[in-house]
């Protein structure tokens, strides 16, 4: 395999080197062809460092990719490589202190999310230890992630390595994922609730078409009835909630049923107050949508706007201040029940996106009550449910069984072309980038190392490291090989090894290993390596 990787290369390699790629079955072309869709995702130069006791450790150095939409790029590599860190950075999530991106750019809608980042801290090193004191102007890190609040969730949104750990357990379910509702969707969900027509002719005849389906006890002909009740209202939840009314209607409820669905139309008949109500979250939706839209224009040119800023602040101001009469609680709750409710059936809408088999009841209950597999689902309708155009998937399986596997890279394939998110996989599981992936990148010590084609990868691994991962895993059709491990171990990133990171560890090093980095080549279709062993030409970061 190696001598075949290194067709092209200037070296020769022993034939005792050879390193046989697992029998790992491939798509013959990418599931999601996406070379001409445009680039969402634009990393250029990542570099990330923890200030910690001990030193400096240089978690990223000089991370480059791109993301184009509707593209799953995964990102493989040890543990401890870097790729979560990758993640955290780009959404700037990395803990401060001890960790800091001080360098590079992330490019999202043609606007810098690293804009400023030379403002926010000084650096001075501290004689007589590799330690560096930081001094960090939190003025300017407060504004910092002002401006990127406009961009986690709804432009960039992330699936968390542990859910059970990144959700809060006193809160509900459907407060968790209904807050992403209110903060990404306010505007369209109010704008709903204003237009419904809960009295419109046609709704009572496709309530009584959905109590006769009811009687018959035909699920496909309950779903059909239920969405002509939704549409004839105007509010596509209230067909959802009227689908579960219906669907959990027994002989003794049928009578009922009709009345019931009834009294729950009444949340669609406004009162006064409610309707002044959403108007004031209406003029604080598009204040807030305002201000993110001020901070996404100062990111992209490069230049803060005060006046715009100023304005964007006092338009929030005065409708905070407008919708003070709602303060008092018995107010507040009755005039925010039409609201809490649609938010309530749009949640459930998320979680049967992610084939949640009983969403009303997940969406009432707690993360403790949830499975693992099932915390990774409302995980993922959390990421989803603000529409964005990048979703980075951290580990998203790794703590999952077989099965539950499966059904979430099912799901994340189908969400990824019915919705059109990008992806950034991070995993260390090679079969998990076969099946859903488009491009792989390789990062070995905080850089990447190779980047290509997951086909390509598979059956032409270029950088020594990768064979080394690739040789590490069984193969189907060779049940008696002896399998491969990579010389060595992981470097501490406080004092890395000079030149490329990885010629300790490399069987083929030569000199200039030790003493120059080496930088990504083109080595035709595709394919972009780091490594000596190459010599095609330099690809422009």
């Amino acid at each position: 395999m190696v001598a075949t990787a290194l067709s092209s290369s200037v070296v020769s390699v022993p034939e005792s080197a050879e390193a046989e790629s697992p029998h790992i079955e491939v798509p013959s072309e990418p599931s999601g062809t996406t070379t001409r869709a445009p680039v969402v995702l634009d990393v250029r130069g990542l570099t990330t460092y923890f200030y910690t006791y001990d030193g400096v450790v240089q978690a990223l150095e000089g991370v480059s990719f791109k993301l184009r939409r509707g593209e799953t790029l995964g990102l493989v590599g040890e543990t401890g490589c870097g790729k979560s860190v990758t993640a955290f950075s780009i959404t700037r999530l990395v803990q401060e202190p001890p960790g800091r991106v001080v360098g590079g750019k992330v490019l999202f809608r043609g606007a810098n999310l690293l804009w400023g980042l030379d403002e926010e801290a000084t650096f001075k090193p501290i004689k007589g230890s590799d330690r560096v004191k930081v001094r960090r102007r939190f003025r300017k890190i407060k504004a910092s992630h002002d401006r990127l609040a406009s961009i986690r969730g709804g432009g960039i949104a992330m699936i968390f390595q542990e859910p059970g750990q990144a959700m809060n357990p006193v809160f509900s379910i459907s407060d968790q994922v209904g807050e992403v509702v209110l903060l990404h969707r306010a505007i369209e969900l109010i704008d709903g609730l204003l237009a419904a027509t809960p009295d419109a002719p046609g709704v009572a005849p496709a309530i009584e078409q959905l109590v006769a389906a009811a009687r018959d006890g035909d699920p496909t002909a309950i779903t059909a009835a239920a969405a002509e009740v939704g549409r004839a209202a105007n509010v596509s939840s209230f067909g959802t909630e009227a689908h579960y009314l219906a669907k959990d209607a027994t002989p003794d409820t049928w009578d009922r049923l009709a009345q019931d669905l009834e009294h729950r139309l009444r949340r669609l008949r406004l009162a006064p107050s409610q309707r002044a109500y959403l108007r004031n979250r209406r003029h604080l939706a598009e204040a807030e949508q305002k201000l993110r839209g001020v901070y996404l224009e100062e990111m992209r040119r490069g230049e803060s706007h005060p006046r715009d800023r100023r304005r964007a602040l006092a338009a929030r101001r005065r409708a905070r201040i407008s919708g003070m009469r709602f303060i008092l609680p018995g107010i507040k709750r009755r005039a925010s029940k039409p609201v809490r409710e649609e938010t309530f059936w749009r949640v459930v809408q998320a979680l049967e996106g992610v084939r949640i088999a009983n969403p009303v009841q997940v969406a009432k209950g707690f993360p403790h009550e949830l499975s693992g597999g099932m915390l990774q689902r409302v995980m993922i309708a959390m990421a989803l449910v603000g529409n964005p155009d990048i979703l980075l998937a951290d580990e998203p399986t790794t703590a999952l069984d077989v099965t539950i596997q499966a059904q979430i890279l099912e799901l994340m394939r189908d969400l990824r072309h019915r919705v059109g998110t990008a992806i950034l996989l991070i995993t260390h599981d090679l079969a998990v980038i076969a099946e859903v992936a488009d491009r792989v990148a390789v990062m070995y010590a905080g850089q990447i190392v190779e980047t290509a084609a997951v086909k390509e990868v598979f059956s032409r691994p270029l950088h020594p490291y990768a064979q080394g991962l690739l040789a590490s895993i069984p193969r189907f059709d060779q049940p008696t090989k002896k399998l491969t491990s990579i010389y060595g171990s992981v470097p501490n990133l406080i004092h890395p090894p000079s030149g490329c990171r990885f010629h300790p560890r490399c069987p083929y090093a030569m000199p200039v290993c030790r003493e120059t980095r080496p930088t990504l080549t083109d080595e035709g279709n595709g394919h972009h390596v780091a490594c000596f062993l190459y010599n095609g030409p330099k690809v422009v970061e």
